[in-house]
């Protein structure tokens, strides 16, 4: 358990530093493109993850869970490999020249071949090769080496996107070129540094048959959940693109982009869960499993909870100080987009059970159960209310937030209710209906306190320092007392967080002194 902290620990803060150097980033961007054109931007970026997960068909998730059971030789990365350029040459093909253009042109809703076609290459890049390398290093336990690279990487994109946004030469295709450049360059630097050649004997691989058929059977209950993942995927962006426009697009992206502050911690520790999960449920550590599971589900919502207790009631000041005006029609996307995460964790680490203990074909029955529930539910809230077969609310970029937040309690609430069934546990729920609320309730509560005495609306970043500092002070304080006098928020009993209080303020002093 205290590999696992450390490396947690390690995980937390290179992502703290890596998350607020892509957040700058992509504040410039948003600053450079304007609305329209980083809807445009992230409309294919967009399409192009959607369409990943269909080609991917669950084959990253098998290699990352097969080389985390134990240490696979070159012929099994290899062929992993071979299956890697396969999908790209495939999917560049079509979408290069194959697509007729009168599809095409629906598809992508006006966009240039040659634009969609970098889009692609960019996204095989950044969600292909880099996550590939990335799950090397973690399966290994590098996970040092992995969020120094990945710290290297955002710095790297930074500088650059400053330089365009200061010369005022930024455009989507530009900003394609870099992501190309960047991720394929440090794709392959990273690998040749993470895969080290074993020093032990590594036990012999099976012939190219026999990986396909460990990844076949691994694979062959996602293959409907990819297809469902993908229209899900690609029609929530595509209705929002077509009803709402470009523009809508860009508010909606850009209050995602915010809200995943609050993911930092899930983002962090995910992969090193998954090892965990999948060498215990490989070793028949049942115990262990559950364990895992309470202590870090648990702990994982009540954080993302705290996160936007702290930043929701703040959304209309965000965005005027960090976007602009051109971007002010955004903030009440972007108050309910910051709940959003506080679930997305909870689902992220119920799918991770799942998909390391390779029980899979659960995984692709739930979830694409879940999505058919879900997406006349977006159809409703992005059609128009008008000129339609069956007509809408036409809510745009708000309709598409509050939709994603609501459908996403009872989803998740589902997925954890089914596993807790699977495992025979009890259906662990209480924690969500106390800590939520709460950490919301304190945040809005601090700033109502500090809106008496500092004006909010209206000033500049300078007028608010001052009051911001107060609130996030008394807020931290007040969270602390809540954990403490409710510690099974967190999965903890009270000896269990006065231990961790104790050992932090020891840490705390050693520092010091």
């Amino acid at each position: 358990m205290t590999a696992i902290k450390s490396r947690f620990l390690v995980s937390v803060i290179a992502n703290v530093l890596r998350a607020g150097i892509t957040f700058a980033c992509g504040i410039l961007i948003a600053r450079g493109l304007n609305p329209v054109g980083y809807g445009e931007l992230t409309f294919l970026l967009g399409s192009f993850v959607a369409i990943r997960a269909l080609v991917d068909m669950g084959s990253s998730s098998a290699f990352y869970t097969f080389i985390s059971r134990r240490t696979r030789g070159d012929r099994f990365y290899f062929f992993y490999f071979l299956w890697l350029l396969l999908q790209f040459a495939i999917t560049l093909a079509l979408v290069s020249l194959l697509i007729p253009s009168g599809l095409f042109e629906k598809i992508w809703l006006g966009q240039l071949r040659e634009t969609v076609a970098l889009a692609f290459v960019a996204v095989f890049m950044q969600q292909q090769m880099w996550q590939m390398v990335g799950q090397i290093g973690e399966s290994a336990r590098k996970t040092i080496k992995v969020q120094l690279l990945n710290i290297a990487v955002a710095i790297t994109y930074l500088v650059i996107s400053y330089l365009l946004f200061w010369l005022g030469d930024m455009s989507v295709q530009g900003i394609l070129w870099i992501m190309i450049g960047l991720y394929g360059t440090a794709a392959i630097l990273s690998y040749l540094l993470l895969r080290e050649r074993n020093a032990e004997p590594v036990e012999p691989e099976g012939t190219y048959r026999q990986m396909l058929g460990e990844y076949w059977a691994y694979c062959k209950p996602m293959i409907w959940l990819a297809v469902a993942g993908f229209f899900y995927a690609f029609a929530d962006k595509w209705m929002l693109q077509k009803f709402g426009g470009a523009a809508q697009q860009g508010y909606f992206q850009i209050a995602s982009q915010f809200a995943q502050i609050s993911l930092l911690a899930t983002v962090s520790i995910l992969n090193i869960f998954w090892k965990e999960i999948a060498e215990a449920r490989a070793r028949g550590e049942h115990g262990r499993v559950a364990i895992l599971y309470t202590k870090i589900n648990r702990g994982l919502v009540i954080l993302s909870a705290v996160i936007a207790g702290l930043l929701l009631p703040w959304a209309k000041q965000i965005v005027a100080i960090l976007l602009g005006p051109t971007y002010v029609k955004a903030w009440p996307i972007l108050a309910i987009m910051f709940l959003y995460p506080i679930h997305q964790s909870m689902g992220q680490i119920g799918g991770t059970m799942f998909m390391a203990g390779g029980d899979t074909r659960k995984y692709v029955v739930l979830s694409i159960g879940l999505m058919l529930f879900t997406l006349p539910v977006s159809y409703l809230a992005l059609a128009p209310s008008s000129g339609m077969l069956i007509p809408g609310l036409g809510l745009g970029a708000i309709g598409m937030a509050g939709y994603m937040v609501l459908t996403s309690i009872v989803a998740v609430n589902i997925q954890a209710w089914v596993l807790a069934r699977h495992n025979a546990w009890q259906f662990d729920w209480q924690y969500q209906a106390v800590g939520i609320p709460l950490m919301i309730a304190l945040g809005y509560a601090i700033k109502l306190l500090v809106g008496l005495v500092w004006e909010l609306d209206g000033v500049g970043w300078v007028e608010l320092l001052i009051p911001v500092v107060v609130a996030c002070v008394v807020y931290a304080g007040s969270v602390v007392l809540v954990v403490k006098s409710l510690p099974w928020l967190i999965g903890m009993s009270k000896e269990e967080f006065n231990r961790m209080f104790l050992q932090l303020r020891k840490e705390f002093r050693h520092v010091g002194a």
